[in-house]
């Protein structure tokens, strides 16, 4: 089967709570899923990411990413906000979104899922649950899934009047 090398793959989090970051960047470790990961704080950093302004301006500071794993409750710009942003988004429709979430809320599964979620995953509440969930990732998104190449990602935006925020 010929799939992209693993340790290409981009991963970005979007969670404003630094410890969450940590302990997925160690489950990745224990999940033996090898990636370039990135964390950012909130929407409006994703945003700035995913259009390579603001922090993210400098040539090589955003690679795009291959899959997004994105929390709800988000400070500045929600995830649910991020979410209808880059599935209405021509240029990022097509990157996998995971939301990776504490809530069971069953109104936000819903949103998350017609606003064009890939996956919803409930945080578990130990490591070992959330090695688990990685693992799950890697073999479906990365080992089973064929994901779209992303060579053509501009520098730049095409149309700045496009952006939002």
């Amino acid at each position: 089967m010929a799939h992209k090398p693993v340790n290409r793959i981009v991963l970005i989090m979007v969670d404003d709570d630094e410890d969450d970051c940590l302990m997925v960047e160690a489950a990745l470790y224990e999940a033996l899923l090898k990636c370039d990961f990135h964390c950012v704080q909130d929407g409006i950093a994703m945003m700035e990411y995913l259009n390579r302004s603001g922090q993210f301006h400098e040539p090589g500071a955003a690679p795009r990413p291959d899959i997004i794993l994105l929390d709800l409750n988000l400070p500045r710009m929600n995830g649910r906000e991020v979410l209808q942003q880059l599935k209405s988004d021509p240029e990022f429709r097509s990157i996998p979104v995971i939301v990776l979430t504490t809530s069971t809320e069953e109104e936000d599964i819903v949103f998350c899922y017609n606003a064009g979620a890939n996956t919803y995953i409930v945080k578990k509440p130990s490591f070992e649950g959330l090695v688990w969930a990685i693992k799950i990732i890697k073999d479906f998104w990365l080992e089973t899934a064929t994901l779209p190449t992303n060579r053509g990602y501009p520098d730049q935006r095409k149309d700045p009047s496009k952006q939002t925020g």
